[in-house]
């Protein structure tokens, strides 16, 4: 990740001209990515690059279902631990290169070698072998069957060119160019990168769906909303990418700017290092939920855009959402009883201790304008129970630097964007860094049964028994303290015509390359 700057719209590199070239569109978003590496990166801004320079094997029509891409049919065996993918003929990488078998089983091979270091290598564990019969087909030999390959291996995972790679180990990765210069056989092809500043990325002649109907794509970031709002009501930007509730309501005055706001399949926490002493008290853990005013927020800062959050897996994913487990009602006097039986006692300064231990913590967050209010707000919620906060706002770079590292007390986060309830990679104990994304430590055996077990069967009530249970056990526990659930709001101009299904979770430009521009 790079350091995310506070630009004014003008000081972004190619301003105002293109976003009134009916073959550009003109893209706003709040951050940047440091590398558009698929093997290593973890994070949206990386994401979004990727979905338009390369291609996974499988695309996402309607309902979630899976769509061919970079390949045309796939079955299993009957017992669902032999998968052999079909690909398409005649695709080229950006460069020219044919694209074959050989790129996938490489990409595969990177991907589950703890030596590449990728952060979802523990999530792919259960893929046991990947070969290529033939230049058009790949067989995937899994340990045990696993309720989300389709959607994780073939409608999730990019593929890279095996031949840029060649003579490179896996654990050198990391070092090479390609994050800076990523060569894909996606609809784009990347021409120029100022990081923190604008990315612009041009259609690739080469792409096997033909020239995408939106020739370019400039993608300008901007932290301010105000910018960004500015900018949008000026017709400098096509797109704003994840609107505010405030910047919502500003845009509503321009019958020319077309609004999104649908549920999103995120939960916005505040992750929990449980190597850290106070943290690791689950009366604490359960205090600080008492004791934190959500509800203020989804209502006050949020507008209504959110609600409370009750789980790890989102409200907006009702098939596996338990609406049993009920989110933890704001009472800061419970919250200080609870921490006086528990004897967590206040010194003179308010803040309490026990046994040398105070309640003392930092919470790191990323820059932006809501994210302060929410520090201030959790800082003071929890000062009101004797628990002290100090807020640590950083770049974005920075904070998802130092979250993959595990260098936080709290960190404001989230999780999800995938309509599936697996939590295997955030929460089981063997997805502890380098494996996973479980950067705070967390272990509960029952929860890794239920993780695990949840991957193993495609019965749905069988799943939803365990994902459940799971979703009880934390409401016990306390993994993460839960925060909000969000909607995705975005807006855009009239003259972009938008095809493709809007869904929860589906990236807003999945369906791109079938949008149109008015001059």
């Amino acid at each position: 990740m790079c350091a995310l700057l506070l630009l004014a719209l003008g000081g972004c590199a190619a301003r105002g001209s293109a976003a009134h070239d009916p073959s550009t569109l003109v893209i706003l978003e709040a951050g940047d990515a440091g590398s558009i590496e698929p093997l290593l990166t973890n994070q949206y801004y990386a994401f979004l690059y990727q979905n338009l320079i390369f291609d996974t094997l499988l695309g996402t029509g309607a309902n979630y279902v899976p769509t061919p891409k970079l390949a045309l049919r796939w079955e299993s065996n009957p017992a669902g631990t032999v998968w052999t993918v079909h690909l398409r003929s005649g695709v080229r990488w950006s460069d020219g290169t044919p694209f074959s078998a050989a790129d996938v089983v490489w990409t595969f091979d990177a991907l589950i070698d703890p030596k590449t270091g990728s952060p979802y290598q523990g999530q792919y564990a259960f893929i046991k072998r990947v070969v290529a019969p033939d230049p058009r087909t790949v067989r995937f030999e899994l340990s045990s069957p696993n309720a989300t390959f389709v959607a994780n291996a073939l409608q999730s995972q990019w593929i890279m060119p095996a031949h840029v790679f060649a003579g490179i180990p896996h654990a050198q990765i990391r070092t090479t160019p390609f994050g800076e210069h990523p060569i894909g056989t996606g609809p784009y092809a990347l021409v120029r990168w100022q990081h923190d500043q604008e990315c612009l990325l041009r259609a690739n002649p080469l792409w096997w769906g033909g020239t995408p109907r939106v020739r370019q794509i400039d993608v300008r970031v901007i932290l301010d909303a105000q910018g960004a709002t500015d900018a949008m009501l000026n017709g400098d930007a096509d797109v704003d990418d994840g609107i505010g509730a405030e910047a919502s309501e500003r845009l509503r005055t321009d019958p020319g700017i077309v609004q999104v706001n649908i549920p999103d399949l995120y939960t916005r926490f505040m992750q929990i290092n449980f190597h850290v002493r106070g943290l690791d008290d689950v009366t604490v853990r359960r205090a600080m939920l008492y004791g934190w005013d959500r509800e203020g927020i989804a209502r006050g800062l949020r507008h209504g855009t959110a609600t409370v959050a009750s789980s790890v897996i989102p409200a907006g994913l009702p098939p596996w959402h338990d609406d049993a487990v009920k989110p933890y009602p704001y009472d800061p006097a419970r919250a200080a009883a609870l921490l006086d039986r528990a004897g967590w006692a206040r010194g003179a300064d308010g803040v309490r201790a026990k046994n040398g231990v105070r309640l003392s913590f930092t919470v790191l967050m990323p820059q932006g304008p809501l994210d302060n209010d929410i520090a201030a707000e959790f800082q003071a919620d929890m000062r009101q129970i004797g628990i002290a906060i100090a807020p640590r706002l950083i770049d974005y770079a920075t904070f998802i630097q130092e979250t993959n590292a595990s260098k936080f007390d709290l960190a404001w986060t989230g999780w999800g964007g995938a309509p599936d309830p697996d939590q295997l990679t955030l929460l089981d104990s063997k997805q502890i860094p380098p494996t996973g994304n479980n950067y705070g430590y967390f272990r509960d055996p029952a929860v890794d049964r239920d993780v695990e077990a949840g991957l193993l069967t495609n019965d749905p009530v069988k799943r939803r028994r365990y994902y459940d249970d799971m979703q009880e056990r934390n409401a016990q526990n306390i993994p993460v303290l839960f925060g909000n659930n969000e909607n995705y709001l975005a807006a855009y101009r009239k003259r972009v015509h938008v095809a493709g299904p809007l869904m929860p979770g589906l990236y807003f430009y999945t369906n791109v390359t079938d949008w149109t521009l008015d001059p």
